[in-house]
Order: structure tokens, then sequence, then C-alpha cells
């Protein structure tokens, strides 16, 4: 079950808060498809088909998860690019409700995935 989570942060913070997170997917996420992957050649090399599948499957599941997330950073930092070319032509005023918004989303991504790291842990 996917939750909508919220973070705020200043937009100047933005580039390094998307930083930290994917820090921390690189971190937790990675080091997961490398090790299903690891385990699907292992499997293979000893003819266990059924493991070697399953740990193909665990590593797709994986990618899928990276790369929503990865669809969900890209977006942010856009979205900050925008607004900052637009605030220094004078379109967006820094107070403007949309930057709201994108700080908001922003800190449901964190949110979202401190808690997924934190059921992991638990897990």
């Amino acid at each position: 079950m996917k939750i909508l989570l919220s973070y705020a942060c200043d937009l100047e913070d933005i580039p390094k808060t998307v930083a930290e997170l994917l820090g921390n997917l690189k971190e937790n996420y990675i080091s997961l498809v490398e090790i299903d992957v690891q385990n699907a050649i292992l499997y293979s090399n000893e003819k266990n088909i059924s493991e070697a599948l399953d740990s193909i499957d665990q590593a797709r599941i994986q990618l899928a998860k990276i790369d929503n997330r990865l669809m969900d950073y890209s977006g942010i930092l856009a979205g900050y690019s925008k607004t900052n070319a637009d605030v220094q032509m004078g379109v967006v005023d820094v107070n403007d409700p949309q930057l709201e918004e994108m700080q908001e989303q922003l800190k449901e991504i964190k949110n979202h995935v401190d808690t997924q790291n934190q059921k992991e842990t638990n897990d």
C-alpha cells in the first residue's frame, strides 16, 4: 500500500535534501539489488533454477522501487530548476503557493522513505 507523506524544507535546501534521499536510496536499495543478482548468478550456476528465478524477481521488485523513487526525485529537481529560473526572471514570487506545494511534495517523499527504511529495518 502506498501512502503520501509530506516534507517541508526551504527552497535553497532542495538539492541537498534530494542528494540525501539519493544517498539513502543507494545505501538501502542498490545493495539489495546487488545481493539478489549475485544470488541469481550463484543459483543459476548451481542449476537451482527456481531459486535463481526468485532472486531475479526480487531484484526486479527492488529495481521498480528504485525507479519510482528516482522519478520522484527527478520531478522535484526539475521543479526546483524551473522555479529557480522563474524566480530569477521575476516570473514567480518566492512566497508562491506552488513553491509550498513542491516543498510539501518533497516532505512527503522523505517521510515515505524514512517510513520504508524503518519498516525494512524492523522486518
